[in-house]
């Protein structure tokens, strides 16, 4: 009988520890490296929602991917023995009427998305909150606590010799005693995927940790920015999202961009203190879905895992079974929707 293939992961942040998990959930050896390079992880939000509120629609897959999400964080949390999985509802507060009518009708009823929808009554609002044309409610919502996720999960592959704090690139090719590299780098793939004719975009996002001076409740709070309350009494406030700074700098006007916008929706304002701004390069793609699986056939020992975007606490579990699956054979490669093939530019060179 073959011995098991051997996986060496490249990159330790949420996808790399995704990945790392679901060998050891199947028995499987592999050996993750980094170079200690900044990752998106080390400063994400975190945050799970199945509803994209831009058009009020259910996010790809939301229902069973969040699901399976769920039950693999769960587990996680049991091996670590730490809490990483947090339920905490979002608030949407409604930005005209068109939209509050679009969010009723809906909520009622025979739409994908109604059965994450509340409608709310202004009686139902924290009193810190001021919704001009209403709100409504995502229960089925909540946040991730991803760095201490990574860090957890990176501790316990060190203790059993199984991490190294090392770099690859496709030039070094496979390292002797592994069968196959999975690519979890994020951004830092950037590169050695564009050698094969497909784009991983850099998308730079800020976030800030106050404290307010008011009472702001236990529930998220989302006018476009959103306000995340956390265990400690503290709230963590996001996001930017910008194309065209391409390292993770913490930009001098972001403070007051971000407390600006969340302020239009409290009652009372008086400027909270500004305990941590945070930023990194979240790794996406044109269509907002990852690049997953084997690139190439003239490389056949690379596999990709990469460009989670936005959404990574949702569908990362999926994803590291997928990539797996098609690792080992399971599954002849991963659905088309994830597949490099899906791209214009794709070569396999």
């Amino acid at each position: 009988m073959p011995s098991p293939r051997r996986t060496l992961i490249v990159g330790d942040g949420l996808a790399g520890a995704l990945v790392a998990w679901e060998l050891y959930f199947r028995g499987l050896p592999f050996e993750q490296w980094s170079d200690g390079s900044p990752a998106a992880s080390d400063v994400a939000a975190g945050m799970f929602n199945p509803v994209s509120f831009r058009r009020i629609l259910a996010q790809w897959n939301a229902k069973v991917q969040q699901e399976e999400a769920q039950k693999r964080f769960r587990q996680i949390e049991r091996e670590l023995g730490v809490e990483l999985w947090h339920r905490v509802p979002i608030i949407r507060v409604f930005p005209d009427e068109a939209y509050a009518a679009l969010w009723k009708e809906r909520s009622a009823g025979g739409h994908e998305v109604s059965e994450f929808l509340e409608s709310l009554e202004p009686a139902d609002l924290h009193k810190s909150i001021v919704a001009p044309f209403g709100a409504g409610r995502v229960r089925d919502a909540g946040w991730l606590d991803v760095p201490t996720f990574t860090q957890a999960s990176r501790e316990r592959w060190r203790s059993q010799g199984d991490w190294r704090c090392q770099g690859w690139s496709l030039a070094d090719g496979c390292p002797e005693g592994f069968d196959s590299v999975l690519d979890c780098r994020g951004v830092g793939a950037v590169d050695d995927l564009a050698h094969f004719g497909l784009e991983l975009r850099r998308n730079h996002g800020e976030v800030l940790r106050i404290q307010p001076a008011e009472d702001w409740g236990d529930e998220t709070v989302n006018n476009v920015c959103w306000a995340l309350p956390l265990p400690d009494g503290t709230y963590r406030v996001g996001s930017t999202y910008r194309w065209d700074v391409a390292e993770p700098t913490c930009l001098a006007e972001t403070p007051a961009h971000l407390l600006e916008r969340v302020s239009q929706a409290r009652a009372e304002w008086n400027s909270p203190e500004v305990l941590n701004h945070e930023a990194g390069l979240r790794p996406s793609c044109f269509d907002r879905r990852p690049i997953l699986g084997q690139v190439s056939q003239d490389h056949p020992y690379y596999y990709a895992c990469t460009g989670w975007g936005t959404r990574g606490v949702s569908i990362g579990p999926t994803m590291a079974r997928w990539v797996v699956e098609a690792l080992q054979g399971e599954i002849p490669a991963v659905p088309d929707e994830v597949h490099p093939k899906r791209f214009r530019t794709f070569t396999e060179n």
